[in-house]
């Protein structure tokens, strides 16, 4: 009876042993797998850059340049909470330092706080906002600003032109666009444009193309955002009796190639050129005709490819 009494004992404390034993086990394994996932984590990081740009196809360029080039090389894009912002790098001709580009920015709201984070905004264009950008952008070339009024399709732009060191003839174009009339109840969008053109054998007026014929490809697909005002009305007389309109050429208005073939016109029914000097008469049988005069110089000069008319003969 002792010893029978003895070993149930040992057996009932052995059976209530065991789940604290089994509970202890468990909590070990899940305090290693703690472990194991925090050290996991610890030599995990994630890949970050320190620019927010990204670049995209050249194909989702807000500025596309006219038919001719120069070519879009690159678009560098950021985005915002109000808007987007392009740095659309060009082709580039030139040994002056940096990259031909279009500068664009899409502003979706004009009224926007700018002490929100990631928020775009537009400040005036002021000559010394447009000086600094110069200097950042075509560093060590003295740039002069034309006070020639231009305009394209868009409104009106301001450019400055310079001659770099190598030689090359940079061009840089300012623009923006909003609407003339602010919006009463939901504010409308604006546009910035600049170009930073140089090239080694362009003039100025091959170098304003580019900021002439740009199309603007893109647009916020939102009622309220209208940059670019009120469509302008039709020109006066549009329709009306009494009002003939004629194509480019025929309004009065005649083009080089016109004014170019009546000088050759007027040129052919010159008469020949006749000396000074009568002929000389030596005797009877014998004349020694005059030299020519040499021809006088001509106000217009024919330029090639036209046939030429011979003159008539002589009496």
């Amino acid at each position: 009876m002792h010893f029978g009494a003895a070993a149930s004992e040992v057996r009932t404390t052995c059976a209530h042993r065991r789940p604290g034993r089994l509970g202890k086990l468990l909590k070990l394994l899940a305090a290693a797998a703690a472990l194991m996932s925090v050290a996991a984590c610890a030599g995990r990081s994630n890949l970050d850059y320190a620019t927010l740009n990204s670049q995209v196809p050249a194909t989702r360029a807000i500025l596309v340049p006219p038919p001719g080039g120069p070519s879009v090389v690159a678009v560098l894009q950021r985005t915002y909470q109000n808007g987007i912002s392009q740095e659309i790098a060009l082709s580039t001709a030139s040994l002056t330092s940096g990259q031909n580009a279009f500068y664009a920015s899409l502003l979706n709201n004009t009224a926007s706080n700018t002490e929100i984070p990631e928020t775009l905004s537009l400040p005036p264009l002021t000559p010394d906002r447009i000086e600094r950008e110069m200097e950042e952008r075509i560093p060590g070339v003295e740039m002069q600003t034309s006070l020639v009024y231009v305009q394209n399709k868009f409104g009106p732009f301001g450019f400055a032109t310079g001659r770099s060191a190598s030689g090359d003839l940079c061009l840089y174009a300012w623009q923006q666009i909003e609407p003339d009339k602010p919006a009463i109840l939901v504010p409308g969008g604006a546009i910035s444009v600049r170009l930073r053109l140089c090239d080694a054998d362009a003039s100025v007026d091959q170098l304003l193309r580019v900021m002439y014929g740009y199309t603007i490809a893109a647009y916020y697909r939102q009622e309220s955002w209208n940059p670019y005002g009120d469509p302008p009305p039709p020109p006066a007389g549009f329709g009306q009796v009494d009002a003939p309109m004629y194509p480019l050429g025929l309004d009065r208005r005649e083009d080089a190639t016109v004014i170019r073939r009546r000088a050759l016109s007027v040129e052919s029914r010159q008469p020949a050129f006749r000396s000074d000097t009568p002929d000389r008469i030596i005797d009877k049988d014998t004349v020694e005709p005059a030299i020519p005069a040499p021809p006088a110089i001509q106000n217009t000069i024919p330029l090639g490819g036209y046939p030429v008319v011979p003159p008539p003969p002589r009496e």
